[in-house]
């Protein structure tokens, strides 16, 4: 277990500092520490395994940053040292920030648990499609959950089917969240509302509407309103595909990131953050959108993972938070991967050096 003095740890992180770099060796910037040496070599020995350019790694104790470093090469062409504030699509890791905003709006009183979600959102069908009558039963909570009655792996997930949407709705533009809530009302659900889990990015993309509706501005001001700027957690964005759009900051990914459309995921999987940001976020937020509370333990784990993107945030019992990020996956492996990087850091936190 590391004993930390977080004075002098915080006093002497330094973001950007890079050694020289030997012909063929992995640049490494940030301030290395010799607490963490086995987590950057685990880390090291991840991120070739999955054939990455890019990896940053934060961890913070009792809302201090005491650790943060980038692995690698923000492009794909090998010129640019990897930072420890890299930008970074966070995938699914942006669920709990939708979940935090949601819990955030219960708190205030301007939702429920038990708002049922499309009779709030009331939108329209698409022309000639019917509504399936039991979408009115599923409620905020259910979409919390992953009980509001998709199960992905029983049909689709409508949010990497986005050519699908936009010729079945006709639209001369590419479909937007909006359109893809409009679309799954007229699809047959998997099954009952509430009487099963089935992880749904979907849900949660309803979520992201939902928050719109009850708040009355757009996702991404409505988190920052709610859950990011009160917290001062800054560096998190919303994912684009034009590159000319994206923080300078932001990684480069390879091919199989432009596989799918990241402009419709923005409450289920559409972040951009660094790894300090989540480590911010964890901070203040339990990985289910709850508010932390002072004291108490916490053992909570959270995977993103698309193409082009592993990321994990991870509240551990001795109160690390860590976040890792980076810039591929082994589409085949990417379930057993996850779980590899978990046991991998835990250990070699567990083993570090006092």
């Amino acid at each position: 277990m590391i004993r930390f003095m977080l004075g002098a740890i915080a006093a002497t992180l330094v973001v950007g500092v890079v050694m020289a770099v030997a012909p063929g060796a992995t640049p490494k910037t940030g301030k290395a520490r010799m607490e963490f040496d086995n987590l950057d070599s685990a880390l090291l020995e991840h991120m070739a395994l999955l054939q990455a350019k890019s990896l940053t790694v934060a961890v913070s104790l009792r809302g201090e940053l005491i650790y943060s470093r980038g692995f690698g090469w923000r492009d794909q062409g090998g010129r640019q040292p990897c930072q420890p504030d890299a930008m970074m699509r966070i995938a699914s890791v942006s669920k709990p920030v939708t979940a935090a905003a949601i819990r955030e709006l219960v708190a205030k009183g301007q939702l429920t648990l038990e708002t049922p979600a499309f009779k709030l959102l009331a939108l329209k069908a698409p022309k000639g499609g019917k509504v399936d009558p039991e979408i009115s039963k599923i409620t905020v909570g259910d979409l919390l959950d992953h009980k509001g009655g998709w199960d992905r792996a029983a049909s689709f997930d409508p949010m990497f089917a986005v050519t699908r949407i936009k010729k079945e709705l006709g639209l001369t533009r590419a479909p937007n969240p909006a359109d893809v809530v409009r679309f799954m009302q007229t699809q047959p659900l998997d099954f009952e509302p509430g009487k099963k889990v089935a992880y749904s990015n979907f849900g949660y993309c309803v979520l992201g509407r939902v928050l719109e509706k009850a708040h009355g501005k757009p996702y991404f001001a409505t988190v920052q309103e709610l859950v990011l700027k009160p917290h001062g957690v800054a560096d998190v964005r919303l994912g684009v595909d034009q590159t000319s759009r994206r923080d300078p900051r932001e990684v480069e990914y390879p091919a199989a990131a432009g596989s799918f459309s990241i402009d419709v995921m923005d409450a289920h999987g559409g972040l951009v953050a660094s790894a300090p940001a989540l480590c911010a976020f964890m901070s203040h937020y339990v990985l289910n959108g709850e508010t932390r509370q002072p004291g108490g333990t916490i053992d909570s784990t959270f995977f993103g993972s698309m193409p082009g993107t592993t990321a994990m945030a991870r509240q551990r019992k001795d109160g690390l938070n860590v976040a890792v990020l980076i810039n591929n996956r082994r589409d085949a492996n990417y379930n057993d991967d996850l779980q590899t990087l978990k046991a991998a850091v835990d250990k070699a936190l567990d083993t570090s050096k006092r």
